[in-house]
């Protein structure tokens, strides 16, 4: 598979995650505002706020910065479940220097994105056939 093809896999994928990453938090949200009420912020505002602001801005580094270096390293057959953790977690580590509490929930969103990113995208992934990357021509010879 040609890179351009593969990292648009890898980021379908990763961007699916961060979907149901998000559906998960706002799940959260909403049970947690419904324990804990507050006169200012009902359930559904809780709920919205998590979903609506948690994809546009988790998308921003999932598309320019986590999925093209996964894809690399995957593409390279150099991608391992702790690659996928590092490679997820470098955003939220860097957002820490600036918010403790934003960065941590970063942190941790964006390892299990890109875990469950590397548990889809690398089990698909066969590299006993690299001379010219189709396993029907290597099946003809």
């Amino acid at each position: 598979m040609k890179f351009p093809r593969h990292l648009a896999k890898v980021e379908l994928v990763a961007l699916a995650s961060l979907v149901v990453v998000a559906t998960a938090l706002a799940i959260y949200a909403g049970i947690s505002m419904s324990l804990y009420p507050s006169p200012e912020f009902g359930v559904a505002d809780s709920v919205e706020v998590v979903f609506i602001y948690l994809l546009p801005i988790a998308c921003v580094p999932v598309v320019l910065f986590v999925a093209p270096l996964y894809s690399t390293l995957l593409y390279n057959g150099r991608a391992s479940w702790s690659a996928a953790f590092v490679v997820g977690a470098i955003p939220g580590a860097v957002i820490l220097f600036f918010s403790t509490w934003f960065g941590l929930v970063s942190l941790a969103c964006g390892a299990v994105v890109a875990l469950a990113t590397h548990a889809v995208c690398a089990s698909g992934s066969n590299h006993s056939f690299e001379a010219d990357g189709s396993a029907a021509a290597q099946l003809k010879r």
